[in-house]
């Protein structure tokens, strides 16, 4: 039997405003948690597991982690979560 891959997910990608470095990814068809308050976050990007992710993000525990919790956090190293400042995950 064939190994049939999930699609990609798509994740929402918010910035804490204090502390840029700190990202909280939402699955897009997850509700965004209640600690995520305008004025407090920015939205930052939309990212999908298959195309150029930032840096810090990593899918596996990303997916993990929306599963049990309902939200990913982890540490973006540059000011902005602009695509310059993505890779491809390999």
């Amino acid at each position: 039997m064939p190994f049939n891959r999930p699609p990609p997910t798509l994740y929402r990608v918010f910035q804490h405003r204090l502390q840029p470095g700190v990202c909280c990814a939402v699955r897009d068809t997850m509700l965004v948690p209640y600690f995520v308050r305008p004025g407090a976050w920015d939205f930052g990007a939309s990212v999908r597991e298959d195309e150029s992710l930032p840096f810090g993000f990593q899918p596996a525990p990303a997916r993990e982690a929306t599963a049990a919790f309902g939200y990913y956090l982890f540490h973006h190293p540059c000011e902005t979560l602009a695509p310059k400042y993505s890779r491809h995950w390999a």
